[in-house]
């Protein structure tokens, strides 16, 4: 592995960092302020409106991104081929969502969700004059001008949202935070990153990276629809309210989790695609990655899940310790979800994508039976269950097909895997039993704890972390 090489990957993961802290940690800040401003229905609202916004973005991305980022030899001709389509398709989805928005509000008998969704879908098509910029800042490694660009976007956003909120605007607070956020990063891209140049469409590179994207775009389109479909159920078969409170646990637990999906899945696959030639140099840095990734998911699946309600009350206040049992649930689910990724990786690397889609397809299967017991039993406790229960079935089975295709795997790493389980459940009995002190202590002690406990099960230790510099 070449020099460049590895501090690429040292800069991106740092700069990657850094971007994600400023735009999740604006993003957080303002979800605290607006939390107190507006009411667990407006969240609903929003949460309602944003599952088609996030279905409608799935489909437009159709996985080319990350078709034109393994493809080291991609050309002009072949970014304003995807450009086109992208656009095309982003300009149909947001027709559609604007004659369906009726629909959608008689469903919920809310009709205020109608012009919510006809102005929410006007970011389908802002995003797609920034798609393309998007996707060479990530080839190219360079994660500090798209750290930079994108705080600043988020930045001026939420000012202007918590703005809105402050002048009586409701939920269109919420829904100007996400347009303004579109809209700036577009600017930024443009400004600094350039245009397009000469638009073309070329059908011959449009199958090529077509034939990537179809499974990753399915497989995509499945994960988003489950992944926010609880949020639709909760709205119609139990209560709004029901939904703010997803809504904002699920924000809340999206800022460790998107941290660390976004280091894997921006600087981790374009650093091992790059890499994928070097088999035995791929297979120790794969290795010695994903096992480090496994055991920050874990302590961040801990804290959330331990300090639950203190977190809720700390950072949203006491309207909101409902959602407690909620950010519960995304604490395990998060973690067995960044296990998934860390796998998926290896199909997206050796253009082995239809293997997610069948994975992805068994995981569905597995949920919309979890979804029909909690519903015909109109329980929302074993609703949730059904939801854990979907997350560790679907890594149990994503890792089994992914150590039997690349056997260079082995079960290492789901030793380390319930390791980090066997060291979470301790933690969780300490805490519920003999940590009994004040929030803050209680926290450094449980992250004390779970380091050493980390050393003593032969996780990781110091003289592996000094040798990862050593890779060359």
């Amino acid at each position: 592995m070449s020099s460049n090489l590895y501090k690429s990957l040292l800069s991106g993961t740092l700069w990657t960092l850094i971007g994600q802290f400023g735009y999740l940690g604006i993003t957080l800040i303002a979800n605290i302020i607006l939390a107190r401003i507006l009411s667990p229905e407006e969240f609903g609202q929003l949460g309602i409106v944003f599952f088609f916004i996030v279905i409608s973005r799935v489909l437009t991305e159709s996985g080319l991104g990350g078709a034109l980022i393994r493809n080291n030899n991609a050309t002009n001709i072949d970014f304003s081929t995807i450009f086109i389509f992208n656009l095309a398709v982003s300009v149909f989805l947001c027709l559609l969502l604007i004659v369906s928005s009726g629909i959608i509000a008689d469903f919920y008998d809310d009709q205020s969700l109608k012009n919510l969704l006809i102005a929410s879908s006007f970011i389908l098509i802002i995003n797609a004059f920034q798609f393309v910029q998007n996707v060479k800042i990530t080839r190219s490694m360079r994660f500090k001008q798209k750290s930079i660009y994108e705080f600043f976007a988020i930045l001026t956003s939420a000012s202007i949202s918590i703005y809105l909120a402050l002048q009586g605007l409701g939920v269109w607070s919420l829904v100007a935070m996400q347009l303004i956020t579109a809209f700036n990063i577009t600017v930024l891209f443009w400004f600094f990153e350039g245009g397009h140049g000469k638009l073309i469409f070329n059908k011959a590179s449009f199958k090529y990276h077509y034939k990537f994207g179809i499974n990753t775009t399915i497989a995509s389109i499945l994960n988003s629809v489950f992944d926010n479909i609880y949020q639709v159920i909760l709205a119609k078969y139990f209560t709004i309210t029901q939904t703010g409170l997803y809504y904002q646990a699920k924000k809340l637990q999206d800022v460790p989790v998107g941290i660390i999906n976004k280091l894997t899945q921006s600087v981790l696959f374009s650093f091992l695609s790059k890499s994928q030639e070097d088999k035995e140099m791929f297979k120790k840095t794969y290795e010695q990655t994903v096992r480090l990734f496994t055991v920050v998911s874990g302590l961040v699946a801990v804290l959330l899940y331990t300090f639950a309600y203190d977190i809720i009350l700390l950072v949203l206040g006491k309207q909101w310790v409902s959602a407690t049992f909620f950010l519960e649930i995304f604490s395990i689910v998060g973690f067995f979800y960044l296990q998934e990724m860390f796998n998926r990786i290896l199909f997206k690397i050796y253009n082995d994508t239809k293997y997610i889609l069948y994975l992805e397809v068994i995981k569905k299967i597995i949920q919309i039976i979890s979804i029909i017991v909690g519903l015909v039993w109109n329980n929302l406790s074993l609703l949730m269950y059904g939801f854990v229960l979907t997350s560790v079935l679907s890594y149990l089975i994503n890792f089994s097909y992914t150590n039997k295709k690349y056997t260079f795997i082995g079960n290492k790493e789901l030793i380390s895997v319930i390791k980090v389980i066997l060291i979470g459940l301790l933690l969780s009995f300490l805490n519920e039993y003999i940590y009994k002190f004040n929030f803050l202590f209680d926290i450094l002690i449980t992250i004390l704890s779970y380091l050493v406990l980390v050393i003593i099960f032969k996780l990781f230790s110091i003289n592996e972390i000094k040798n990862l510099r050593r890779i060359r």
